[in-house]
């Protein structure tokens, strides 16, 4: 039986979520380029093509969630170490079919940030994701609302 480590398929989510910002990602020979060893963890493929899917399909409203819980930052200039986990967290929490414990997903999210980013990304993720999940109601009535074709802003390749 395969014991899957989503700490490890959100941590290679995140590196391909960065892949998609340059080019679109193949998926079975990225996989290969940074896994050609073994682990005694597998990834969670159903969990990572689903997130994954759900990203680069709702990235216009992950960026207004962004914009509208940080807005001391236009979203354009925020490095991808603090955007790509905080997507990541809201689509589990309002995207996802499965349910995650708000709490566990935000420390996932800050680790990541603290791996792949420097403080002020953790200070800067840890911060939206709390006012996010202190206003996660009214964030949902807007998703059911928002309109993705009309925002052109996108950060990763389809």
């Amino acid at each position: 039986m395969s014991h899957y480590s989503r700490a490890r398929t959100r941590k290679f989510l995140y590196q391909m979520l960065y892949a998609d910002t340059f080019s679109k990602v193949e998926d079975e020979s990225f996989k290969e380029a940074f896994f050609s060893w073994v682990f005694t963890s597998e990834l969670d493929e159903e969990y990572l093509k689903i997130m994954h899917t759900l990203i680069l399909d709702n990235q216009s409203f992950l960026l207004y969630t962004v914009g509208k819980y940080a807005p001391k930052f236009e979203v354009e200039n925020i490095d991808l170490s603090s955007l790509i986990p905080i997507f990541i967290w809201v689509t589990e929490m309002l995207l996802l079919p499965e349910e995650i414990p708000a709490k566990v997903s935000i420390n996932e999210a800050v680790e990541i940030s603290k791996v792949y980013g420097d403080d002020s990304a953790r200070k800067m993720v840890n911060g939206v994701l709390n006012k996010v999940l202190g206003d996660i109601d009214t964030l949902k009535a807007e998703l059911q609302n928002f309109n993705t074709e009309t925002s052109t802003k996108i950060i990763f390749k389809k």
